[in-house]
């Protein structure tokens, strides 16, 4: 038999004995304490006990007591298959049953919990009736089977499915209706994650490397870490009320940071249906615009007002070009063919992603569709931002536009190859 057992039994008598003990007592009543403790530890007396008060504790997954310990819910004994889908949840997780109940028996509990020299548990040998816990369990004063349904009654199945209202619930919703549910904790998991954790942070190597990070010092491993935790508590100043988990760990528990990413605001618009019109914003060319607008409206027909209009519209164009080429620089290669942007034109898909660059640079009738709709797009601007004016641009003009607009993509080719 293992020591385990033994060693149980002599720990718990000689606590019992020094609660009791006092200097002040004669040697016959220290005879006689010695005496009562050998007769109450010994496991034909100290294993009928157990049996019976195993039905005062309830072995669990997921006590409903971490949302409050008064709370009575069924014994829940969560059966998860275990599946490769990445997700740290029950049955992905070997951890240890909770068990909570009355205090005074939770040496029953400890008794169970032993581990035999082949790492099963004493409850577990119980289970499987095998050869090597039934010698222990042979005493004059109960039967084997008796023993065995007492102390396996801690961990028997809650057919019922009984909550409580001090449980968290939630509405969830199903078809066309909803499931309350009742939210429990998996404190073996908990506890679990919680080890994983300490592990991580108080090693004895990180310890070492934290050390000689401090000093500033050359540390071959380094140290991992887990920021942005949080410690919550459960049970208040009395965590065994909650569980025997709980109460190993004093109460505490880990949160890690559960938030939506920080995303960088992309400053590139990329283009569902049309560049002109889904990535430019009329309004952040006004002020180009508006000196456009005041060469027109000037009245005078010379040299230096065509000149001005000429190199105003190649100013407009230039920023334009500019923000097309950042599309090009800043999308993924070959974002153009995904679903998503399938109604862009051919001829701006052509032109804005480099995924289409052989077309870009031996064809040419992209150009000539991008070219008119560049010059439309400057034409209707101007006339959507000074309609008030009621200067209404003509073919003539859009036709002159045109031109400036082939000459600057002309002049500009690096932009397109």
């Amino acid at each position: 038999m293992n020591q385990n057992i033994p060693d149980f039994f002599a720990e718990r008598k000689a606590s019992w004995l020094k609660a009791r003990l006092k200097p002040s007592l004669s040697d016959e009543e220290q005879a006689q304490l010695q005496q009562e403790a050998s007769e109450k530890f010994a496991p034909a007396n100290w294993l009928p006990d157990a049996a019976r008060r195993a039905a005062q504790l309830t072995m669990v997954s997921h006590p409903g007591k971490f949302s409050h310990p008064s709370a009575k819910t069924s014994s829940v004994i969560a059966q998860s298959q275990s599946a490769n889908d990445g997700y740290l949840r029950s049955g992905n997780v070997e951890y240890e049953l909770d068990v909570f109940g009355n205090a005074a028996a939770m040496d029953v509990y400890k008794f169970l919990s032993l581990q035999l020299d082949d790492g099963k548990t004493v409850l577990s040998h119980l289970e499987q009736d095998s050869a090597t816990i039934k010698p222990f369990f042979t005493v004059p004063t109960a039967s084997y089977e008796s023993l065995k349904q007492g102390l396996t009654s801690i961990k028997q199945l809650d057919d019922s499915n009984r909550t409580d209202h001090l449980v968290k619930q939630v509405y969830f919703p199903v078809n066309d209706a909803y499931h309350l549910l009742s939210l429990l904790t998996p404190s073996g998991l908990l506890t679990q994650v919680k080890s994983r954790i300490d592990s991580i942070r108080f090693a004895e190597e990180t310890k070492q490397a934290k050390d000689s990070r401090k000093k500033n010092e050359h540390h071959a491993q380094g140290y991992n870490d887990i920021f942005d935790l949080t410690v919550t508590a459960f049970g208040g100043t009395q965590p065994q009320n909650v569980s025997v988990l709980n109460s190993q760990n004093a109460g505490r528990a880990y949160l890690l940071a559960s938030i939506p990413p920080t995303l960088k605001q992309r400053q590139i618009r990329l283009p569902t249906h049309n560049f002109f019109s889904n990535s430019l914003r009329v309004k952040q060319f006004k002020d180009n615009f508006q000196s456009l607008d005041k060469l027109i409206r000037s009245g005078v027909n010379n040299v230096h007002v065509r000149d001005g209009i000429t190199n105003t519209l190649k100013y407009i164009i230039d920023q334009v070009l500019q923000r097309a080429f950042r599309i090009r620089l800043n999308g993924e290669h070959g974002w153009s063919n995904t679903e998503h942007y399938q109604s862009l034109p051919l001829a701006q898909r052509i032109w804005l992603d480099d995924a289409n660059l052989d077309q870009r640079e031996n064809q040419d009738a992209w150009l000539d569709d991008v070219v008119g709709d560049f010059a439309r797009w400057i034409l209707d601007s101007y006339e959507y931002l000074f309609k008030e004016t009621h200067i209404k641009l003509s073919d003539h003009e859009l036709r002159e536009i045109r031109g400036i607009v082939e000459q600057a993509v002309g002049s500009d080719r690096e932009f397109f190859k």
